[in-house]
């Protein structure tokens, strides 16, 4: 395949981050893209970051602010691109990025989306315990290994931060759900519905590089977020989101599993692998306490 690609990129209050992405980005080898910008409401000076720094990316100003799902959507309206690429806004690309992409796409013509991975540099993922977690998550549960995988839901590839879809088939699945308030689950649930559309996804072993702090403070709110992001997928094909009490069982099956992963898994990652779950589900309690205040 030799069509024409376009990267769109969503961000809020990320200015830095952003322009070590977009730095990245405009480095691409291939020779046929664009890179969309759209700024989800930010206030810390985005727009004249991009637009001094990278005028040839399109920018595109969302207010107010509508969460990713609704970025991206945007980004899929405005683009030009046979094929539409994501990444978030604190992700490093390699240069080889959408030309692996679009290789893929090449060889194997049947599928709907291609992706990649995502962990820490080098540097921090030997030391830092956090990073040492995400790339155990990536590896061990996700199964992102170091060859090709071509499948359904289960395929390695999904995540926004390094993936892409064709343009035709984004539209016919209606892009991605705005239900989904935040940066989490709303790959998934496009995924599974590209997915149940029939269509399959092939994962490529190529890393993205995740620009985040790796500290305590940014690892329980990453993973609040997902729990937060789980109940809407959970209250989109179960028809209602988790109960208190369903809750309290997942509480108690997380802290029993803990005490054996003890045992299985080193002592620091498995309490770390805990501190994760502990934030997740505070996350989904914090979102089904609020969507019965809504419902009031």
């Amino acid at each position: 395949m030799s069509g024409s690609i376009s990267l769109v990129i969503p961000t809020h209050n990320r200015k830095d981050t952003l322009r070590r992405c977009l730095a990245a980005a405009t480095g691409q080898c291939y020779p046929d893209y664009e890179i969309i910008v759209v700024d989800d409401g930010s206030m810390d000076g985005t727009v004249e970051m991009v637009r001094r720094a990278f005028p040839q990316v399109r920018y595109i100003r969302q207010e107010p602010n509508r969460g990713p799902a609704a970025a991206r959507n945007r980004g899929i309206e405005a683009a030009f691109g046979e094929i539409i690429a994501f990444t978030d806004d604190d992700c490093l690309l390699p240069p080889d990025f959408l030309s692996r992409l679009a290789d893929g796409y090449r060889r194997y013509p049947e599928v709907a989306g291609v992706g990649g991975y995502l962990e820490a540099p080098e540097e921090i993922l030997g030391s830092n315990p956090f990073a040492r977690y995400e790339a155990y998550v990536t590896h061990q549960v996700y199964h992102a290994g170091s060859e090709e995988y071509l499948g359904g839901f289960e395929c390695p590839a999904g995540g926004t931060n390094s993936m892409s879809y064709r343009r035709a088939v984004l539209l016919e699945v209606g892009g991605f759900d705005e239900s989904f308030p935040y940066a989490a689950g709303e790959d998934a649930d496009l995924k599974w519905r590209v997915v149940q559309r029939g269509y399959r996804l092939l994962y490529v072993p190529m890393k993205v590089l995740h620009l985040q702090p790796y500290t305590l403070r940014s690892f329980w709110h990453q993973h609040l977020r997902h729990g937060q992001g789980a109940v809407h997928f959970e209250r989109k094909y179960r028809g209602r989101p988790p109960s208190i009490a369903r809750l309290v069982l997942r509480l108690a099956a997380r802290i029993t599993r803990w005490t054996s992963d003890l045992f299985r898994l080193r002592p620091a990652l498995a309490t770390v692998k805990l501190l994760a779950e502990l934030a997740d589900l505070q996350g989904q309690w914090q979102e089904v306490r609020r969507l019965r205040c809504l419902q009031r």
